[in-house]
């Protein structure tokens, strides 16, 4: 995570009180940071994800959060931040038109109280007293003290140390991903709930244990370059999907990344961040098994098609060209195959005393959104006739509206001379 840019003087040894602004626009910040006292310091985020991370991993020391009026949806970053952090202030800017209507739904729906201040980016004299006012309230809630608010004795500073120590220590147990940190030998030292949870383990199981163990054996070797990379700056930022446990049918997904850290004794070891990807790789498995049917599908369609004497074909439903025919139209009707995409190519070959009531069918049916079939004769390029049985498919998008027109024609010729004679022989009998 990018380290937040300082702004108000050089960094001091003692904790001082600390405000945040995110994604606050530059003019204003510059301003804000004229009206508060030296003794604030002012950090600046560019963006949201930087400000979750932080928060996450309990590295965020800031009393008050200053939101700026470039983030779309606000009040969900105060939800987010207020469920990790309980004693931060959370100040919301936004313009005097959404005012009255942000500071009604924070109210009747969230339910903060005083954490988090709906206030007008207009109303620029009025913010430095909210933001000295929001700090207050942050100290008195707060339930750790910082290292220098005490008295300076080696007792006091010991004890805030080690409460800012808990408190962090419980903020990265609560964390939304899961978190594990690991030794030099890839063995786990710590993991969070959410790591737990994902990994299905409690910590006495796998404290001091290989990392790799708790994957299937084809990723081991995987995960084991995956940790001896993480010291190297391009790698950092790399993810992987890795399988958990033994590899059988239901096996589960974690998107996998790791940062060199040095753990809390000092020697070098890596930060493994989890995220359960299970259900979206069983999706994309799903995508795939069904994106394979279908052509196996369509390849025997077209196997079949080739036997029956059937044209699979596609049309445009606004200028009623082919799009595609399949190639038994050239053998079945003697048309080059690059005339069906002609404009009225089809309905100039329909028989004339089909032609009108056919198109008039088809159009009725168009208009009412539904599949339809129908018998017609068309004219071949030798000029014989061809009667087709046709099935048309009206495939429509999610609004429901027509996107093309998909369908195949049988030659159904040879049944029509085999009808025709069997009506001859009734009627001469």
């Amino acid at each position: 995570m990018p380290a937040p840019v300082k702004t108000n003087g050089k960094l001091r040894d003692r904790l001082a009180s600390r405000v945040t602004l995110v994604e606050v626009d530059q003019t204003l910040a510059d301003e804000l940071e004229k009206r508060l006292p030296g003794s604030l310091v002012v950090e600046r985020m560019p963006g949201v994800e930087q400000l979750l991370t932080a928060s996450g991993l309990g590295t965020l020391s800031a009393e008050a959060l200053v939101l700026g009026t470039e983030l779309e949806e606000p009040l969900a970053v105060a939800e987010r931040i207020h469920t990790l952090d309980k004693n931060i202030q959370i100040i919301v800017l936004c313009s005097d038109k959404v005012h009255d209507a942000l500071q009604k739904k924070e109210s009747v729906k969230r339910g903060h109280g005083d954490q988090v201040v709906i206030h007008s980016r207009e109303d620029i004299a009025e913010l430095p007293g909210v933001v000295k006012m929001a700090i207050k309230r942050a100290r008195r809630r707060c339930s750790y003290r910082r290292n220098g608010h005490a008295q300076d004795t080696a007792e006091d500073t010991g004890s805030g140390q080690q409460e800012i120590s808990h408190y962090l220590d419980n903020l990265l147990d609560h964390a939304p991903i899961g978190m594990l940190t690991v030794d030099r030998d890839g063995r786990i030292l710590t993991l969070n709930r959410r790591a737990r949870a994902i990994l299905g383990v409690s910590e006495s199981d796998v404290i001091l244990t290989p990392v790799t163990r708790l994957f299937a054996a084809a990723d081991q070797r995987r995960v084991d370059e995956l940790l001896a990379n993480a010291g190297q700056e391009a790698d950092t930022d790399a993810a992987a999907s890795f399988v958990l446990g033994a590899d059988t049918d239901d096996r589960r997904y974690v998107e996998v990344t790791a940062s060199a850290i040095d753990t809390r004794s000092g020697e070098p070891g890596a930060m493994v961040i989890l995220h359960d990807v299970t259900d979206r790789v069983h999706a994309e498995q799903k995508r795939v098994r069904a994106a394979v049917a279908l052509q196996a599908s369509e390849d025997r369609f077209m196997e079949l098609a080739e036997v029956m004497r059937m044209i699979p074909w596609e049309s445009d439903p606004v200028t009623g060209r082919f799009t595609f025919v399949g190639e038994q139209a050239e053998e079945i009707l003697g048309y080059p195959l690059e005339k069906w995409s002609e404009e009225r190519f089809w309905s100039r070959t329909i028989h004339p005393e089909d032609r009108a009531w056919a198109l008039d069918f088809c159009e009725h049916n168009r208009r009412r959104l539904q599949n339809y079939d129908f018998e017609y004769r068309m004219v071949a390029a030798d000029g014989d006739i061809v009667w087709l049985h046709d099935v048309v498919n009206v495939v429509r998008n999610e609004e429901g509206t027509i996107v093309k027109l998909r369908g195949f024609m049988m030659d159904v010729t040879e049944r029509k001379a085999n009808e025709k004679s069997a009506a001859g022989h009734d009627a001469a009998g």
